[in-house]
């Protein structure tokens, strides 16, 4: 029982650490968005509610963030 009960504390710090770097990732790449922004004047605004590609990648959609609750299973 000990053993499975490592296994899945082990899962659950791998799934943190992952999703840690994938918000790491998303906030800055909204950064270097907002400091282009500021270079460019003739660019086109994206929504503020846009998703950033590496959540895109991962298939994250906006209904998943609004709608659906996540676990770590």
């Amino acid at each position: 029982m000990r053993l499975r009960g490592d296994i899945n504390k082990l899962k659950i710090e791998q799934t943190c650490r992952l999703h840690r770097r994938m918000l790491n990732d998303a906030a800055y790449e909204l950064e270097e968005r907002d400091e282009l922004s500021d270079l460019f004047c003739d660019s086109p605004l994206a929504s503020s509610f846009s998703l950033s590609t590496p959540l895109k990648l991962i298939g994250v959609t906006k209904m998943n963030i609004n709608s659906r609750r996540f676990s770590l299973c």
